[in-house]
């Protein structure tokens, strides 16, 4: 993750938190967010989370993903499934990510924007850039993938425990 990458999404978080609600901000308290170096860490550290979609009829979708972070986006590679439709019909997505449990410190992340979807030739292209971070990131390069899917963060929110 790039210095600029992680500037961005702290700004996004920024305007996150001024945008919203006392009962957001009650559940979320902005002191309790994860700031630069934690985030980096977080974000550098955790490889899964988990994407939630809406289907065409409006029933949730939720799966385990590996991400990748890349120009300011999350990156998640995907087989053509369920998420893949959906994402074709809405293309918007919430990522989650946490780490720790109740009696240790624990942190989360969520993520909301709209995506991208890179097939066919793009996402040749796209995979050209992204094989050897991937590889690196996660021990392999997505082999198996057909498209790339590109979350472009509108929302995000973060927690730390700060008694841990």
């Amino acid at each position: 993750m790039t210095d600029a990458d992680l500037e961005e999404l702290l700004e996004v978080q920024r305007q996150s938190y001024a945008r919203a609600g006392g009962s957001v901000r009650g559940a979320w308290p902005e002191e309790s967010s994860l700031r630069s170096a934690e985030l980096r860490d977080f974000l550098e550290r955790l490889v899964y989370g988990v994407l939630a979609t809406a289907r065409p009829d409006g029933r949730a979708h939720a799966t385990p993903i590996a991400f990748s972070l890349e120009d300011g986006a999350f990156w998640i590679a995907t087989v053509a499934s369920v998420r893949l439709r959906n994402l074709r019909t809405n293309p918007w997505a919430s990522l989650v990510l946490a780490d720790g449990q109740r009696t240790e410190r624990h942190s989360a992340l969520t993520v909301e924007g709209p995506v991208t979807l890179h097939e066919g030739a793009a996402f040749d292209v796209v995979r050209e850039r992204l094989d050897e971070r991937w590889r690196t990131r996660h021990g392999q390069t997505p082999d198996w993938a057909v498209a790339f899917i590109e979350l472009r963060p509108e929302r995000i929110l973060s927690y730390r425990d700060p008694h841990a």
